[in-house]
């Protein structure tokens, strides 16, 4: 086998698959998390002193129940202790922990950014070795007890340590050409831990005890704890009769009479005719789709959204027009799909460039190809119809029972699985959730969509009615926690069945990994 050009391996075994953490491991929410210890260890490789620890990193961590790695919510502190036992004198020149946090496409070198690192130190030569623990408390990094300076350690050390998980880091920019132009690095939320099947880019922190050791054969010796990191975003509070609506449970009120209280996507226009093969008749709707606001919404509750279509040219409203715009909306054809676009760089190093802008004007100098994306729909609004009053235009709340129905109107919610990723914006690594509306399909109806509001232009739709085409859209932000005030959005529907991800499905990696591909620190 020609070793210069290793073969390309598109299957591997599944217990060589990384641990994908559950929506549960990442739901800070829970209340009944409790906090315990997670330990890493390195152990004596000599015979003579056994397979022994002798050197320990302790984490301490609030976990939900079944979780077997450490966890941190934004604003806490990595916690715990290192701890030496030495069966013999051992000359060591430094100890630090070290976090990590790193943006992985594939295991090559330019598939590795490293965004976040804080170094902690614990120990070093300057402080003087102290004495080994004897009954006596644990030592403090800050006030260490001074003594013997050789450097040579025997017995058992503790040193207790905390520090803050950064909620923030600084992307630096590269140099650049122009000596006029302002270089300034740019803060950005540290981006929850993310390890998803389907998305070719990990986001993973790490724990790092670095033992430096001298002596005849200087040797670092490390001991790498994976961490989950989830960050702690709120949502803004809730309008007061929507709260109002959550407090008392009772409905919520609709765009009509709680303007501020809704956000409207843009709207449709449709011509609905019947597919009767004589005299078929039509009637033209405007359809209104709303989502609640804030459009922030927290993840294991329900994006709230409401329907309003009404007939166009309503002077001349007719039984048969009430009649189709009822079977129109009765089939529940407008459908509200919530979307989800993670979209990185493959060479996440690219990122880093000046010319990159994070935001929707998205610009960087590299080729197409270089950057991936990858969409899912996540939610689609399940509909009912309205359980209060509905006001129509023009002010009036209930339609004449002498007239035709000028309107109509659905209520509806878009449930949020715990497991959705929290919008994120990072140079290298941005995740955006949008709000679709697009059309069911329906045997018994024609529709056609009108090019504008006066419906000058028609154009009918693909006959099986692709969900994917979009007709308006609205971006929203999905985050973690519920607000700090207020109550939280009661769900009016039970939430549906969680999806399932194909857990056999395994992705192509490269199977060259170069020496320098993670380079020691």
């Amino acid at each position: 086998m020609d070793t210069r050009n290793p073969p390309r391996y598109s299957t591997l075994s599944l217990a060589t698959l990384p641990v994908y953490p559950t929506a549960r491991d990442l739901d800070i929410s829970s209340i009944n998390d409790t906090r315990q210890s997670f330990e890493f260890c390195i152990e004596n490789t000599s015979i003579s002193d056994g397979r022994q620890a002798w050197a320990t990193l302790s984490l301490l961590s609030t976990v939900p129940p079944g979780l077997q790695r450490p966890r941190y919510r934004g604003g806490e502190s990595v916690e715990g202790t290192v701890t030496l036992d030495l069966k013999r004198p051992r000359t060591i020149t430094s100890i630090s922990v070290l976090l990590r946090g790193r943006m992985v496409t594939s295991s090559l070198s330019e598939g590795s950014h490293l965004f976040l690192e804080v170094a902690h130190p614990i120990w070093d030569s300057t402080m003087g070795v102290p004495a080994p623990l004897g009954g006596q408390e644990l030592l403090s990094p800050a006030s260490p007890t001074r003594g013997n300076t050789s450097g040579k350690f025997n017995g058992r050390y503790e040193w207790p340590f905390s520090f803050a998980f950064p909620t923030e880091f600084q992307n630096l920019p590269v140099a650049t050409k122009h000596p006029n132009r302002e270089n300034v690095a740019t803060t950005y939320s540290t981006p929850q831990t993310i390890l998803e099947r389907g998305i070719n880019a990990d986001i993973t922190y790490e724990v790092v005890l670095k033992i430096a050791t001298g002596g005849l054969f200087k040797t670092k010796h490390r001991i790498t704890a994976t961490v989950l990191y989830v960050p702690l975003i709120r949502p803004p509070p809730l309008p007061p009769l929507r709260a109002s609506a959550y407090l008392n449970a009772t409905y919520l009120v609709g765009p009509e009479d709680d303007p501020t209280g809704w956000q409207m996507l843009p709207k449709m226009y449709f011509r609905v005719t019947t597919v009767e093969a004589h005299s078929p008749s039509f009637v033209d709707v405007e359809c209104s789709a709303y989502v609640a606001n804030p459009t922030v919404y927290t993840r294991g509750t329900v994006i709230p959204c409401y329907l309003i279509c009404r007939t166009r040219g309503a002077e001349n409203a007719t039984a048969r027009s009430a009649t189709l715009l009822q079977d129109f909306v009765a089939q529940q054809c407008v459908a509200l799909t919530l979307f989800q676009r993670v979209h990185y760089h493959e060479d996440p190093r690219q990122a880093i460039s000046s010319n990159f802008r994070v935001g929707h004007d998205m610009k960087v100098r590299v080729p197409k190809d270089e950057r991936a994306s990858h969409i899912e729909r996540c939610g689609v609004a399940v509909w009912w119809p309205p359980t209060m009053g509905v006001t129509v235009s023009g002010g009036d709340h209930a339609e004449s029972s002498q007239s035709p129905a000028r309107s109509s109107c659905l209520e509806g919610e878009i449930h949020l699985d715990l497991g959705h990723l929290p919008s994120c914006e990072t140079p290298f690594f941005q995740v955006s959730h949008y709000v679709s509306a697009s059309l069911n399909p329906t045997q018994s109806l024609v529709i056609t969509t009108l090019s504008d509001s006066q419906g000058s232009g028609t154009s009918k739709l693909p006959e099986q009615h692709d969900r994917t085409n979009q007709l308006s859209r609205i971006p929203v932000r999905i985050v973690t926690a519920h607000a700090e005030d207020g109550p939280s959005p009661t769900p009016f529907t039970p939430a549906p069945p969680r999806r399932q991800k194909d857990a056999s499905f395994v992705q192509d990696v490269q199977y060259n990994v170069p020496r320098n591909s993670y380079p020691g620190r």
